[in-house]
């Protein structure tokens, strides 16, 4: 009774806490019927929970890595940047002809405020895109591209923000490293954090959707009657400790610009890995239950032949001894039969 009392009380703090449910997630794989039971709706607010941390995290990230390279920006433009000014949203910079450069914290360079059609600038948007990082300056906007994203900033939008109408060389270099970027650096944090959350809810959903699928068609092949919305309800849960690797691995790469080849596809087999157990455990306590089942109903069906045969002796038991009665009552009366016979009534011989 205790146990069933203690079990109850921690499927309650189940229902109630995420993180407990992210424990069971990746270390309970037998609970995720429990979890799955629970209902759509509240695996739907575990998914938006885990979709809004990694948004978080992939905002934060980006944000970061921005203010590092503003930071190196700012240095390369005292030591390597030709004097230049800005004005009323329009940068100008003492060169003669675009400068194309390779660095090696920004990756390729490409500075060209002289050009004024807007085929030479998408030109550079496709000289950067088999980049993995680029700056791209032009007169009337910045570029940079951290891995597969473009961040464009317009000049006058961008410093408007800052309260800043003109400035020099030297003065920008000052800008890039101050307190006056915290504002940008916020803005930019929940433009990213609303495209991050967009983004990564599509693709989670899309994940979920093929793994659930996968799951329903396991199911189906172990002869386990279970609804579909129960398998989805699963695969939210499944897909746990994938996006908790994919947090980190954002975290990591804020530090050291490291890839991991084919990480989607470990994303998908890990999920499906955690799917499949899942569904194996609940038809082997489906195979035990019924296991359970099945001996129950032989036992009943032998206390019942038991019970019969019992019944049956009884009665057999029953008949002997009426029949040893009537057969006694025969013979007495037969007896009696005999012994009147043998008498004689007085005056017989008279």
């Amino acid at each position: 009774m205790k146990e069933e009392k203690q079990e109850n009380t921690n499927n309650g703090e189940m229902k109630k806490g995420f993180f407990k449910k992210i424990w069971y997630s990746i270390d309970k794989v037998e609970k995720y019927s429990e979890l799955s039971a629970e209902g759509f709706g509240k695996a739907i607010r575990y998914l938006i929970t885990l979709i809004v941390m990694l948004a978080i995290v992939s905002a934060g990230v980006t944000v970061f890595r921005t203010s590092k390279q503003m930071k190196q920006v700012s240095e390369y433009i005292k030591e390597n940047a030709p004097e230049f000014k800005y004005s009323d949203g329009i940068l100008d910079i003492d060169i003669n002809e675009p400068i194309i450069n390779e660095n090696e914290n920004f990756g390729k360079i490409i500075v060209d405020t002289i050009s004024e059609t807007e085929d030479i600038q998408n030109q550079y948007m496709d000289d950067i895109k088999k980049e993995k990082r680029a700056v791209v300056v032009l007169k009337d906007k910045l570029i940079l591209k951290e891995t597969e994203n473009n961040i464009v900033y317009k000049y006058e939008e961008l410093f408007k923000e800052l309260n800043i109408s003109e400035f020099s060389k030297d003065d920008l270099a000052s800008y890039l490293v101050s307190s006056v970027m915290m504002p940008l650096y916020l803005n930019l944090f929940l433009v990213l954090f609303i495209y991050a959350l967009v983004m990564q809810a599509m693709n989670t959903v899309f994940y979920i959707i093929i793994i659930s699928i996968f799951g329903y068609l396991t199911s189906m092949i172990l002869r386990l009657k279970i609804r579909y919305v129960a398998v989805f309800n699963m695969a939210v849960y499944s897909i746990t400790l994938p996006t908790l690797l994919y947090i980190i691995y954002l975290g990591v790469n804020a530090f050291v610009n490291y890839v991991v080849p084919y990480f989607e596809v470990m994303y998908m087999l890990v999920a499906t890995i955690y799917m499949i157990a899942a569904l194996f455990i609940l038809k082997s306590e489906f195979n035990k239950k019924q296991g359970e089942v099945q001996k129950i109903i032989e036992i009943e069906k032998e206390i019942k032949e038991d019970m019969k045969q019992e019944e049956n002796k009884k009665q057999e038991k029953e008949e002997n001894k009426n029949k040893n009665k009537d057969t006694d009552k025969k013979e007495k009366k037969e007896t009696n039969n005999d012994t009147n016979n043998g008498e004689q009534p007085e005056g017989s011989n008279a």
